[in-house]
């Protein structure tokens, strides 16, 4: 194996590390993503819309 810079060493026994006991779960970041890009739609929609109408803010 080469290596590109010194003190950099590629994984133990391979490249790829397998599944642990308890791998990561991927769904609930995804869950926290989706409900973050909701929010922050609904809060851009809010100022645009106070953007337009200030007389109703």
């Amino acid at each position: 194996m080469i290596h590109v810079c010194r003190g950099v060493h590629g994984a133990h026994r391979g490249d790829l590390r397998p599944a642990g006991r308890y791998p990561a779960r991927g769904g609930e970041a995804v869950t926290a993503n989706l409900i973050g890009l909701i929010l922050a739609i609904g809060v851009a929609l809010y100022m645009v819309a106070a953007l337009l109408f200030p007389e109703r803010f």
